[in-house]
């Protein structure tokens, strides 16, 4: 497939999904659609407080429209510098870097803000400090710590199990595998910085209430960049088994060795499914089981929020 038609997919997959309340931050949403997402965050949103928490998520979605079409220009770029139509790596970069964009966009337009110090309004304190465990549940930040590990694990793994394969001329699986592990930590590292850059961005609120939305936009921009995070390692895990299912029908081998090509198989698949499996649970249980649905809520303001 061409360029125009990759470019069109990571739009509609990643970026006008994430920016589609504001169209990008350039309007104000909807009176519905303002509703349906307040019902969905679970907070109040009286009238008067509707122009604080719009400027908010419309800074948000800005900063990951943003974010997203500067990774669809490099991965453009790239894809016309370095590739051909018919390589199917650049689609895959296109879809990550716009991906990647998107979440770590909005990350930064919550990190970069810095409230007016001099505004004439009134200012509601925290009375302790945060952390990402006030944001995200325990499995969701036990799948983001567990991505490094995972990645040196998937690495050891798969070399030793392509050292039982036949080598590909002109191709080192191993050294093409390492490579998008070692990209995946470079993204772990990354995100790891973007979160402490949004745990230490200022707020200043008005009341509890407007406080808590603001908390309610730092744990969706968490949680953007945490599963990202994780998505990148789990397609990391998902390319070794490429390499290693090219190894094996490389030259008619699985017909050869069929029980040895059956058993290299079967482990490759084992292992890294196990693997997968360990780091995307905690973040699939808090989606399915709704435990994420107003977690933050329930840390910070477990007595309830005033208006």
């Amino acid at each position: 497939m061409s360029i125009a038609i990759w470019i069109v997919i990571a739009l509609v997959c990643f970026v006008i999904p994430a920016t589609a309340l504001t169209q990008g931050g350039s309007r104000n949403p909807q009176r519905k659609q303002l509703a349906a997402h307040a019902q969905q965050v679970g907070l109040p949103l009286p009238a008067a407080m509707v122009p604080a928490v719009v400027q908010r998520i419309k800074r948000r979605q800005r900063g990951m429209g943003i974010g997203g079409a500067t990774g669809i220009v490099i991965a453009t770029l790239i894809f016309i510098v370095f590739f051909d139509n018919e390589d199917g790596v650049a689609p895959a970069l296109l879809i990550f870097l716009a991906g990647a964009g998107t979440a770590l966009g909005g990350a930064w337009a919550i990190a970069a803000f810095r409230p007016d110090p001099e505004a004439d309004r009134p200012t509601v304190a925290r009375t302790r400090s945060i952390g990402l465990s006030d944001y995200l549940t325990r499995g969701e930040r036990f799948g983001f710590w567990l991505v490094p590990l995972v990645m040196v694990i998937g690495s050891l793994g798969g070399a030793v199990l392509l050292q039982q394969l036949p080598e590909m001329p002109g191709v080192n699986g191993v050294l093409m595998g390492s490579s998008i592990a070692f990209a995946a930590l470079v993204t772990w590292g990354i995100a790891f910085v973007a979160i402490r850059k949004v745990l230490d961005a200022p707020a200043r609120s008005a009341s509890e209430l407007e406080l808590a939305w603001d908390d309610a936009e730092r744990a969706d921009g968490l949680r953007q960049v945490t599963n990202l995070t994780i998505a990148v390692g789990g397609l990391s895990l998902v390319f070794w088994l490429i390499c290693i299912s090219e190894a094996l029908i490389f030259d008619g081998f699985y017909r050869e060795n069929e029980p040895l090509a059956w058993m290299m198989g079967g482990i490759s698949l084992a292992f890294y499914g196990l693997l997968i499996a360990v780091m995307a649970w905690g973040p699939m249980s808090a989606w399915l089981t709704g435990q994420r649905k107003g977690y933050e809520q329930r840390q910070l303001w477990p007595t309830g929020v005033s208006s």
